[in-house]
């Protein structure tokens, strides 16, 4: 009986726990190597000492190939491209990804681009905002068949990437191979769908650790922005914000934020700032769709959110994320925090929300709901 009982657990547990430790698997992974001086701008892979290669897939049709490196020294991540194409054209360009897929499945990777006259815009649709691209040096020569490109990408520069989990990444090089003029490219990559098959690569901690930046403790992923440094969770609005300078109400919105909406035009009653009892500020943050845009109806699709953000110097926290203007609520009609902390959200429906301000964020309590 015993022997029954342990074959039958044997054959219902293990299956199991093998797939539990395969979902569980990281993803295998190679290190960045830390280079002891930064490669030269000039000549391609000659002066670029790291050892981690990387090489171009076959694609259909293609006549190009490249070999290239990737290293990392201080805070800056290099990139090291040689392409043959039997025919350079003007059309040719070499394009660096990044992206970091342990972040999300929503987020997205930067893209910078570099033809013969150096890097050009990435376009709008690659998804990589302006000052990424501005970090982003590089240098591009020709030599016969060849073209050279080094590559340097500071942190600043990267997109989002794991706040604690390593920081796994995918770098995807791209020749866009143009064989004729007006002809359509082909595209050479040592990726496959945007992600390298068999191992990434992995930047060391130090990389993240040199940041010496301080997210609260629910925060999962690091970003930088223009003028300081996002951290998310998984709520829509980041939990955490640190500027390059002290933050104000107008430069925290600008950073946490692609744009805010004002209160007054979406027809709500919500303070740009309200006041704990030991008066620290905290600033509101509206993002969304007004779903009253027209006149007499309301768009059940859309709605108007609030972050509202505890600000401290350079730094702030996110202390509570809720709608402002939905169809089931109607319009904030009133907003306000009393000498207890209690925050009271007043809303054209009828009803009346209360939050508790517990530390560092409100929660909600059940008082004065209806």
């Amino acid at each position: 009986m015993r022997a029954a009982a342990l074959s039958l657990c044997w054959m219902l547990c293990v299956p199991a726990i093998a797939s539990a430790q395969e979902e569980e698997a990281p993803r295998p992974s190679r290190p960045v190597p830390s280079m002891s001086k930064p490669p030269r701008f000039q000549g391609g892979l000659k002066g670029f000492t790291s050892p981690l290669a990387l090489k171009s897939l076959d694609a259909p049709g293609g006549s190009a190939s490249f070999n290239a490196k990737v290293g990392f020294r201080k805070d800056t991540l290099y990139v090291g491209v040689d392409a043959k194409d039997d025919q350079l054209l003007a059309g040719d360009v070499l394009s660096v990804s990044i992206y970091f897929p342990d972040t999300g499945p929503l987020t997205t990777g930067y893209t910078w681009r570099f033809g013969f006259d150096g890097k050009r815009a990435s376009g709008a649709e690659s998804g990589t905002p302006e000052f990424a691209q501005q970090k982003v040096n590089g240098a591009v020569e020709r030599q016969g068949n060849t073209l050279s490109l080094v590559a340097a990408v500071p942190v600043r520069a990267l997109p989002r990437f794991p706040a604690k989990d390593p920081m796994v990444m995918d770098v995807c090089i791209t020749y866009e191979d143009v064989d004729s003029a007006g002809g359509k490219p082909v595209a050479v990559s040592n990726c496959q769908s945007g992600t390298m098959p068999g191992e990434a690569l992995r930047l060391p901690d130090e990389v993240r650790k040199a940041l010496k930046l301080k997210p609260s403790e629910n925060v999962t992923a690091l970003e930088s922005a223009a003028t300081g440094w996002l951290g998310w969770d998984l709520l829509s609005y980041p939990a955490w914000a640190q500027g390059d300078e002290d933050l104000t109400p107008d430069t925290l919105r600008a950073l946490v934020v692609a744009k805010s909406v004002e209160a007054e035009s979406a027809n709500v009653k919500v303070p740009d700032t309200v006041s704990l009892p030991d008066g620290r500020p905290v600033v509101t943050v509206l993002t969304g769709k007004n779903p009253y845009a027209v006149e007499g109806r309301c768009d059940s699709e859309q709605e108007l959110r609030m972050g509202l953000y505890l600000v401290t110097g350079k730094t702030a926290t996110r202390a509570l994320e809720w709608p402002v203007s939905t169809c089931a609520l109607g319009r904030a009609t009133s907003m306000e925090v009393d000498e207890e902390g209690t925050l009271t959200i007043r809303y054209s429906n009828g009803a009346t929300i209360n939050f508790a301000w517990s530390g560092d964020h409100f929660s909600r309590t059940e008082l004065g709901n209806r």
